[in-house]
């Protein structure tokens, strides 16, 4: 059986400045933040935290995705973040990819419960799954085959990680 599983990059929310763009299993309906939202929204006790994250979405849609407003997960060798920014209160993760100031790809999330992410085996499968997209569109990008034209992400946005 073949371990490997297709993602797709796609478009999930523009705004005036910011595309935002999130990754799908090709075996699923919906995407890792539609599946994150989904998961947070019906939860009362997290109302408030998802209030923090749907601004903060909302203000760098507007205003651009400044690096102030992430919070750096993953290694220093990619552009992997968690959202909310570090002066938040909240302990709701979601996880994303800054590509620049006017593409962030947004993966999936939840709320963080233990000290570090790797401790947690779903967010940590969070963050590794937008470590390796991360990977191959850089790659992609150097070899021209993705392109990133304002805030649009073109090209090849088909992947397949373990």
């Amino acid at each position: 059986m073949n371990s490997k599983r297709e993602i797709i990059v796609e478009i999930f929310e523009e705004h005036s400045q910011v595309n935002f763009y999130s990754i799908r299993f090709f075996d699923n309906e919906l995407s890792e933040s539609e599946l994150f939202f989904d998961k947070v929204l019906d939860d009362e006790d997290l109302e408030e935290d998802v209030e923090i994250l749907s601004k903060l979405l909302d203000k760098i849609g507007e205003n651009g995705a400044e690096p102030r407003h992430f919070r750096h997960a993953g290694t220093k060798r990619d552009k992997v973040a968690a959202l909310p920014e570090y002066l938040s209160s909240t302990n709701l993760r979601l996880y994303a990819i800054r590509l620049n100031k006017n593409i962030v790809i947004l993966g999936n999330g939840g709320l963080k419960t233990t000290e570090t992410y790797n401790e947690d085996p779903f967010l940590n499968e969070c963050v590794e799954t937008l470590k390796q997209i991360d990977r191959f569109i850089g790659s992609r990008i150097n070899k021209g085959q993705t392109i990133i034209f304002r805030k649009e992400l073109m090209g090849d946005l088909k992947f397949y990680i373990k």
